[in-house]
């Protein structure tokens, strides 16, 4: 047991000496003769009712996270577009004129008809041809014997040809595909030749 102390209350303690102070309480606590003897145990008291105090407050929502980084861009350029089609040729070749019948007769031709007109240049249309002369008288016939008859005279050459329209100019060409970032379909297009993505691997189309 410890030593008989007197342990000195005062509600200012000196700061100096209120750690031995102290360390005598504890003693005194420890060796468990502090106070009277210890009555006989009590009976246990009947169980409280349980709370039903109201539920706290709902806790404040929590900082939404930072937003990850964006991943980097896809490695490598897609293939180059297919090239435009050639743009359409010029305007059509004007017609050509039709080429003049040839004389009918054997015998002397009539006179030569009237030259059609000629065509306007370009498109205009080719004049009509000019009608043919009347056939010439058929020769005499005459004993075998007999002088031949003489020759008709050949008929006259052809009108004129018509004028040849202008051959027209060829057409611009079509422009050509620019280097763009070609995105290939995610399903056969069931075209030959053509790009489309097959669950990740491009794959050309058989048609």
């Amino acid at each position: 047991m410890p030593s008989q102390v007197n342990i000195r209350s005062s509600r200012f303690y000196d700061l100096n000496t209120i750690g031995i102070i102290l360390k005598q309480v504890v003693d005194i606590i420890n060796f468990g003769n502090v106070g009277g003897p210890t009555g006989p145990g009590g009976s246990t008291g009947n169980t409280g009712p349980a709370g039903t105090g109201p539920t706290g407050p709902t806790g404040p929502t929590g900082f939404t996270g930072n937003t990850g980084p964006t991943g980097p861009a896809g490695a490598g350029t897609g293939p180059t577009g297919f090239t435009g089609p050639t743009g359409p040729a010029g305007g059509p070749t004007g017609p050509t004129g039709p080429t003049g019948p040839t004389a009918a007769g054997t015998a002397q031709t009539g006179p030569t008809g009237p030259t059609g007109s000629a065509g306007a240049p370009g498109t205009g249309t080719t004049g009509p041809t000019g009608q043919t002369g009347p056939t010439g008288p058929t020769g005499t016939s005459i004993p075998a014997t007999g002088a031949t008859g003489p020759t008709g005279n050949t008929g006259p050459t052809p009108g004129a040809t018509g004028f040849t329209g202008f051959t027209g100019s060829t057409g611009p060409t079509g422009a050509q595909g620019a280097n763009w970032l070609f995105v290939p379909p995610s399903s056969n297009p069931h075209i030959l030749g053509a790009v489309w993505n097959s669950s990740g691997t491009l794959v050309v189309s058989a048609g």
